[in-house]
């Protein structure tokens, strides 16, 4: 039977957890450890793991429950190693130093989630055409020919994409303002669909947590009800490590 391998944690105290793993090989998650670091495993069949909603969050679901005891590094998704003793030698013994130094690093520190979407798209899009007086006339202008020549249609449709953009990063620079000084590291993802401005997360430092939580209030403050906040953590810092083991 093989180890399916969640994370590294900042423990040398071996021991088994009273939570599942994300097999259904059954047995608990456990912890394997070599000297102060351990590696947080459950029982599996040495196989491929579908990225499934299932699977990502019982992944997901066993990382936070360590972590509300211990540093830890995320291992990469659907590793699984052939058994205990492999897993102690290849990824804690063989990598030791390297794995205190990340711990060291995540030790004081927590990752946050930001989303940002519009509460009204309609009311961005007609923002922009009230803004934007070109727009206006080539709208006003295919509306009176009752739609126009495609080509026009098309430009038009340039036009709002290329403003719809230049509003979501004017907007987005105004949303990071608000955290000015208070992460380590941040990182930007592609926004998702025309509603979303922001999606970003932070590495921030556990004692600014709460200067953190008093700014996204001060943003959501700020929106006059046009914006919606999505805010998630502490969660696993996945977003800016995570171990790739190879045996």
């Amino acid at each position: 039977m093989g180890q399916y391998i969640y994370a590294v944690a900042d423990t040398g105290d071996e021991r088994t957890l009273e939570i599942g793993g994300i097999a259904e090989a059954g047995g608990n998650v456990s912890i394997i450890c070599h000297r102060d670091i351990g590696a947080v495993v459950s029982p599996s069949p040495v196989t491929d793991y579908a990225v499934s909603r299932k699977n990502t969050m019982a992944h997901q679901t066993v990382m936070e429950t360590v972590m509300a005891t211990a540093p830890i590094l995320p291992v990469k998704f659907g590793t699984v190693g052939e058994d205990s003793e492999v897993i102690r030698e290849k990824l804690l013994a063989d990598r030791y130093d390297e794995l205190k130094a990340h711990l060291a690093y995540v030790a004081d520190k927590v990752e946050l989630g930001l989303k940002v979407l519009w509460t009204d798209p309609a009311q961005a899009y007609r923002e922009i055409v009230a803004e934007d007086r070109q727009i206006q006339k080539l709208r006003d202008r295919l509306n009176a020919q009752k739609g126009g020549a495609r080509k026009d249609q098309i430009r038009l449709g340039e036009m709002v994409a290329g403003a719809l953009a230049r509003k979501r990063d004017a907007l987005d620079t105004r949303i990071g303002s608000f955290f000015d000084g208070l992460w380590v590291e941040h990182k930007k993802n592609p926004p998702m669909g025309d509603r979303m401005i922001t999606h970003s997360v932070f590495l921030v430092a556990r004692d600014r947590e709460g200067d953190f939580d008093a700014a996204v209030n001060r943003l959501g403050e700020s929106t006059d009800g046009q914006m919606k906040i999505k805010y998630v953590g502490p969660v696993p810092p996945n977003h800016f490590i995570e171990l790739v083991v190879r045996w």
